[in-house]
C-alpha cells in the first residue's frame, strides 16, 4: 500500500518534508498550508487501531443528509467495519460544505471529527483548495452505490406511457448525477431542479415541487416514490476527512501506539 511518509522521504532526497521546507512553509502571512502527512497512520489497519484506542473517547462523523444518501450509508458501513460504533455519533448535514463547518467546531483533545464526501461530488475540488488546512482524503472507503434511479410519485406513474416521460416534467437532482437525465432535458424539455442530495430530491418529489427525481433505493423506500428507470449500482469511493485539530489528536495517539 502507498505510504505517504516513505514517498515524501524518498522524493525529498532522504529528508522529511518538515526538514526540507523549514523557513519556506508559512512564509507569506495570511496564507494557509496543506497538512503534513508525516506522523499520521495511512493504512486501514493503522487507522482502525488509532480510532479504536481508548485515548480517543469520541468520534463524530458528519455526512450528507437527510437519511438515505449514499454518503450517509457509506459512513455507517465504514464505522461498523472500523469497529467504533460504540464511540461514534453520526450527524447529517445539508451539504458536504456544512459537514466540514460542523467538523471544524470539534476541538476536544480526545475527540475526532470526520466530514464525508465522495469522489464524484461536483464541488470537491473547491472544498479541497478553499480549505487547504484540512485533510479531505484521510479515509477512503469503496462501496457499491445504493441503486440509483429515476422515480416519481404514485399518482403520476400512469402519465409515463411506453417509457416516455411527459414533456416539461421537472426532475429534482443533486448536481452530480444530473447528467444522467441529460437526454430528457435535451429531447423532452424536462427541467432539472437542484437538490442538495439524492434523498432531498425524493422529498421534493413527494412534496409536489417536481414530478420526478434522481434518488437512491433507500430514499425511494423512505419517501414512497415509484421507480421509473434504474441506472444501476457502480462502485464509488467515499472519503472521510479530518481537520487540522483532528490530525494533531490522531498524530499524538499514533505516536504513543508506535513508540
Amino acid at each position: 500500500m502507498w505510504n505517504p511518509d516513505v514517498y515524501f522521504f524518498q522524493q525529498r532526497g532522504g529528508r522529511t518534508m518538515t526538514e526540507k521546507r523549514t523557513g519556506v512553509m508559512g512564509a507569506v502571512k495570511g496564507l494557509k498550508n496543506f497538512p503534513v502527512a508525516e506522523g499520521l497512520p495511512c493504512t486501514t489497519g493503522e487507522i482502525q487501531k488509532v480510532l479504536q484506542a481508548p485515548q480517543i473517547r469520541r468520534v463524530i462523523c458528519y455526512a450528507l443528509g437527510p437519511e438515505g444518501t449514499n454518503i450517509s450509508q457509506a459512513c455507517r458501513k465504514w464505522v461498523a467495519e472500523t469497529g467504533i460504533v460504540s464511540k461514534t455519533t453520526i450527524e447529517l448535514g445539508k451539504t458536504p460544505e456544512k459537514c466540514l463547518e460542523m467538523a471544524q467546531l470539534i476541538t476536544g483533545k480526545d475527540e475526532i471529527a470526520l466530514f464525508w464526501t465522495c469522489a464524484v461530488f461536483y464541488a470537491l475540488k473547491d472544498l479541497f483548495f478553499e480549505n487547504p488546512d484540512v485533510s479531505p482524503f484521510f479515509v477512503s472507503y469503496a462501496m457499491l452505490l445504493d441503486e440509483m434511479q429515476l422515480a416519481t410519485r404514485k399518482d403520476l406513474q400512469q402519465e409515463v406511457i411506453e417509457g416516455q416521460i411527459p414533456e416539461g416534467w421537472k426532475i429534482a437532482s443533486h448536481p452530480s448525477p444530473a447528467p444522467l437525465v441529460g437526454y430528457l432535458a435535451d429531447n423532452r424539455g424536462c427541467v432539472v431542479v437542484k437538490a442538495n442530495s439524492n434523498a432531498e430530491a425524493a422529498s421534493m418529489c413527494v412534496s409536489g415541487e417536481v414530478e420526478a427525481c434522481i434518488t437512491t433505493e433507500k430514499s425511494r423506500q423512505i419517501y414512497g416514490v415509484e421507480t421509473l428507470h434504474v441506472f444501476g449500482s457502480p462502485v464509488m469511493i467515499f472519503f472521510g476527512g479530518i481537520t487540522g485539530q483532528g490530525a494533531e489528536v490522531i498524530r499524538k495517539v499514533y505516536r504513543t501506539l508506535t513508540s
